[in-house]
C-alpha cells in the first residue's frame, strides 16, 4: 500500500460523536493529524465512503471540544477512516497545539510547523 499521508499521526484515545441528519454515532477516536483520523465505533456503524459528517473530539483536560467537519474515506464496520475537510471556530490551531504538545517526534513536529501554516492559510476554511 502506498502511504499517502502528509502529516505524522499520533495516538489519541478521545471519545468522539459523529453527526448526520440527526443520527449520531459514537465512537472512541484511535489517532489524529491536521488532515484525518482512525475513529472505532462502540456499536459498529454503516458509514458510506464520501458521505460527510460533523466530528465532535472530546478531549480530557480541554474546556471545549474540536469541531470538524469530516470525510469518511475507508470503512469497516468497526473502524472508519476520516479526511478532516474543515474546522469550525478555533478548532484547527487547538488541534495543532494538542498534536505537538504530545507528539513524540518533536523533529518531525518541526518541519511539520510550516506545512500547517501553509495548510490553514490555502485549504481549510473556518465556520
Amino acid at each position: 500500500m502506498i502511504e499517502k499521508r502528509e502529516f505524522h499521526r499520533v495516538q489519541l484515545s478521545s471519545k468522539t460523536i459523529l453527526s448526520r441528519n440527526g443520527n449520531n454515532y459514537l465512537g472512541q477516536l484511535e489517532n489524529i493529524s491536521m488532515t484525518g483520523a482512525l475513529v472505532r465505533f462502540e456499536h459498529g456503524a454503516l458509514l458510506p465512503i464520501g458521505s460527510e459528517y460533523d466530528m465532535t473530539v472530546i478531549v480530557d483536560g480541554e474546556d471545549a471540544p474540536l469541531q470538524l467537519n469530516v470525510e469518511v474515506i475507508c470503512f469497516t464496520f468497526a473502524m472508519a477512516g476520516i479526511k478532516i475537510v474543515s474546522f469550525k471556530a478555533d478548532s484547527g490551531a487547538r488541534l495543532a497545539k494538542l498534536i505537538e504538545s504530545i507528539s513524540s517526534e518533536p523533529d518531525i513536529e518541526m518541519a511539520e510547523r510550516e506545512k500547517v501554516r501553509r495548510l490553514f492559510a490555502n485549504y481549510y476554511r473556518d465556520e
